[in-house]
């Protein structure tokens, strides 16, 4: 007989009859459920929308927000921070809709506006007086005046820029309106060095959807023109295009990071225009009921329950060279239309975990774990473990459900 924590329900392919629990001391035993799931209630497809919402935003800005909450790691320290502090922000738009966020309709998880808290740490702000000059939609290309100045010394430059020391970082982020009605992101890093003029006394590198940035200094202003990768919305401009600017200094081996977030007034959709689009109430528990109503033939589900409209989600498939030498790329897939949520510490995946979107570069022994999500439901968990070895070497591609 299984023993179930609180829920008499059994794992997929139990072929036990009865579960049990312990209350009080005492075993009470039931016989098991059949296809049991929760409701589709209000509750649960709000908690959905916020966390579709959050998960879209830092998979979008992973890059960044990975390495931009001070006193964290990269990876699940620093995602947990972005949605704790989002999430309450998020919880307060939603309350007042006040369009300070955008909020996810049902099965679209891409990036759209909102004024998403990326960075957190201790030092001074930076680039106070930074604007967006311009947008020029058919170039894809966005103009910043970073620095406006009385002077135009090195050291002004440098110093609004939060660089006050060599090899300081200022990372400016921009989050601008694509054609296909979401958002893109992307990232222009200046570090700070020693030269004779403005434009030699910073390296610039850029990530995410940039493609380049090109530098002026005029008029006492340095000028940035950064070029992004994908199509603009026909209608980008100054007032939809948002700019965040963050200081990073190494201070004794630990990194320091100044508080960075998007200004955003006039987010769309709001929440009530987005929850409208989820299922709510459309499915019950099923319990045997085969007067249940079935999952929506819209939502790519199998009905194989027998009558009790009960939808099954096939797990993701983990693959990956293990054991490694140096490092491993993993990659997960899963079913048409899902999402992937996955951990690398052991810890069981869910909705609420780290967003799939690219492939994963592990340079250490790790358990990765995954689930395939889609229209509330969630499937069997995936387990592979990627073992760092000398040797080298590799087994299988794929991990096993549990």
């Amino acid at each position: 007989m299984a023993k179930s924590s609180g829920y008499y329900g059994l794992r997929r392919g139990s072929t036990k009859s009865h579960t049990y629990s312990v209350v009080d001391g005492k075993q009470i035993t039931k016989d098991r459920v059949e296809g049991g799931k929760n409701p589709r209630t209000p509750a649960q497809m709000t908690q959905r929308c916020m966390v579709t919402t959050i998960s879209a935003a830092y998979s979008a800005m992973k890059f960044i927000c990975d390495h931009s909450f001070e006193g964290t790691t990269a990876g699940m320290q620093c995602f947990r921070m972005f949605s704790s502090e989002n999430y309450k922000e998020l919880r307060t738009a939603k309350e007042y809709d006040n369009g300070f966020f955008g909020f996810n309709e049902y099965q679209k998880s891409a990036l759209v506006r909102g004024s998403y808290i990326i960075s957190k740490g201790s030092l001074p702000d930076a680039l106070v007086d930074a604007v967006i000059e311009s947008v020029d939609v058919a170039n894809k290309k966005v103009t910043l005046n970073l620095v406006p100045t009385a002077n135009g010394t090195i050291a002004e430059v440098a110093q609004a820029m939060g660089c006050r020391y060599f090899d300081n970082m200022c990372t400016v982020a921009v989050m601008y309106p694509k054609a296909d009605g979401f958002y893109g992101f992307g990232a222009v890093r200046f570090t700070y060095k020693s030269g004779a003029t403005v434009l030699e006394s910073f390296d610039i590198a850029v990530e995410g959807d940039v493609v380049s940035a090109t530098p002026s200094f005029t008029s006492n202003t340095l000028k940035v023109e950064v070029r992004m990768s994908h199509a603009f919305a026909t209608n980008a401009s100054v007032t939809n295009t948002y700019m965040a600017a963050i200081t990073s200094r190494c201070v004794n081996g630990n990194w320091r990071r100044s508080n960075a977030r998007f200004d955003v007034t006039d987010a769309t959709p709001s929440f009530a225009e987005a929850i409208a689009t989820y299922p709510v109430g459309q499915e019950r528990f099923l319990n045997g009921n085969t007067a249940v109503a079935s999952v929506p033939s819209d939502s790519g589900g199998s009905d194989d329950s027998g009558g009790g409209g009960q939808q099954t989600l096939a797990a993701p498939t983990i693959s990956g060279v293990t054991p490694f030498a140096e490092t491993t790329s993993v990659t997960i897939t899963g079913p048409d239309g899902a999402e992937i949520h996955y951990t690398t510490d052991g810890t069981t995946p869910t909705a609420a975990s780290t967003l799939y979107s690219e492939a994963i570069t592990l340079s250490n022994t790790a358990t990765v774990k995954a689930i395939s999500v889609k229209d509330g439901v969630s499937s069997a968990v995936t387990t592979k473990q990627f073992t760092k070895s000398d040797d080298g070497g590799g087994d299988g591609p794929t991990g096993d459900a549990e």
